[in-house]
């Protein structure tokens, strides 16, 4: 195919407004460009930042960016534009104002020399672009950025949940795509892909992950305490492999005082060198989340850092010196610890992560299970003896994570499942055009 962009097929990406859903957007967009796919990503001012690492990557014809004011809304606070700013109760007040961008979107599309023949989106939270698509006549791609064992989780409860107006509207727009694209590898969990295929009917049901992580000059995440590269030379520093405990809970968690404490505690008692990605507590809730202990900095000074905001956590995890995560289960953060070959400490907050944590803990035995719920608050002492024992090179959920870790790497690599996945998406968008 030639490199001139009219005779490229040019597709619109609309994603969901989270650090775990854009990234993975931004990484399949990546892989669609280089197999020859023009791409329209579509943000709101404040997420276009996001976009920095892939738009230095392509020519300004390949990426194009469509920036969108976000439509205010009666429960939101103003200025919020993305789910790291509020909790997950606004989801659905997120989902509500997001819609009102579909006149905007519409009016663009009918003014464009080249429109796009497909829109690829998050069919269970941005529901309006399934209509949206249906309007213009173009085809409509869903991206699951969670695992197919989660999704085909809901599908086993689909007649209960069709009832429900939302998840009525979810369900049919996820199955009713041409395409799904699913954030997740067949070796994986194999039985879900064929549980999608029954569902739509048809076989355009692709597995992608690991997806590689967009890398370019620019910084991948926003503000942070302490730049990406010294903390990377921090960790060049560690002497011993597979040393250092890396302790993070993404972009929407923020835990409370008493967590915090707690998880403090453990640390200090531990003896182990860690990092502590410790999240900005939003401008929107409770002004005790977040707080790092009084002096807790200085009692562990070299042996552990604390890094508030952006953390480099896919170069993190794939450092040496790394050997095990304490994560909330984040689907994307799972993927980062298997391409890094951590081993997990579970401790799931919400929403899938819960799922998520039974996938590696029960169906797969490769992960040590350490606290649950939003508000838990784990004993200091017990987590203290498993943040010191995960780092032990021969416990069997380590070795078990590792084979898991091999399938995953297999997958992405060229020839691999996850590969080939990515070169028959391509295709089949090239013949829309």
């Amino acid at each position: 195919m030639s490199n001139s962009s009219k005779e490229r097929p040019h597709i619109l990406v609309i994603p969901w407004p989270a650090s775990g859903h854009m990234l993975p957007f931004i990484d399949l967009t990546h892989q669609l460009a280089i197999r020859g796919i023009t791409i329209t990503f579509m943000v709101t001012p404040k997420n276009q930042f996001y976009l920095n690492p892939l738009v230095s990557l392509h020519d300004p014809t390949t990426i194009k960016t469509l920036v969108l004011p976000f439509p205010s809304h009666p429960s939101l606070p103003a200025g919020v534009e993305n789910m790291q700013d509020v909790t997950q109760e606004l989801a659905f007040q997120m989902v509500s104002a997001l819609s009102e961008l579909y006149d905007p979107v519409l009016q663009w599309f009918n003014s464009h020399p080249s429109p796009p023949v497909a829109i690829l989106t998050d069919p269970m939270l941005s529901t309006w672009t399934h209509p949206l698509a249906s309007t213009l006549g173009i085809k409509s791609i869903g991206f699951l950025t969670c695992n197919h064992y989660v999704a085909a989780g809901v599908l086993d409860n689909y007649q209960a949940m069709k009832k429900e107006f939302f998840f009525g509207e979810m369900l049919h727009n996820t199955m009713d795509n041409w395409a799904l694209v699913i954030n997740s590898f067949t070796e994986l969990h194999d039985k879900s892909f064929h549980v999608f295929k029954g569902f739509t009917g048809h076989d355009r049901v692709w597995g992608v992950a690991p997806l590689a992580t967009v890398k370019a000059g620019a910084e991948r995440g926003g503000p942070t305490s302490i730049p990406s590269d010294e903390v990377i030379k921090w960790l060049d520093l560690c002497q011993v492999d597979k040393s250092v405990v890396y302790v993070g809970f993404g972009s929407e968690i923020t835990l409370n005082k008493q967590q915090m404490e707690a998880l403090g505690d453990a640390l200090e008692k531990s003896g182990v060198r860690f990092i502590w990605a410790v999240k900005k507590p939003s401008n929107y809730g409770s002004g005790d989340k977040s707080v790092v202990p009084n002096g807790f900095e200085d009692r562990v000074a070299g042996r552990g850092i604390v890094i508030r905001g952006w953390v480099p956590q896919s170069r993190i995890l794939k450092h040496r010196a790394v050997g095990s995560y304490l994560t909330h289960c984040g689907w994307g953060s799972v993927l980062e610890g298997l391409v890094g070959g951590v081993l997990l400490l579970t401790w799931p907050m919400q929403a899938e992560q819960m799922t998520n944590k039974k996938l590696v803990v029960d169906e797969l035995g490769a992960a040590i299970p350490v606290c649950e719920g939003l508000d838990a608050i784990p004993d200091s002492e017990k987590l203290a003896q498993i943040l010191k024992e995960s780092l032990h090179q021969n416990r069997p959920e380590r070795i078990a994570w590792m084979e898991v870790s091999e399938r995953a790497s297999n997958a992405a690599n060229q020839g691999g499942s996850s590969y080939k996945a990515l070169d028959e998406l391509a295709t089949q968008i090239s013949n829309l055009n």
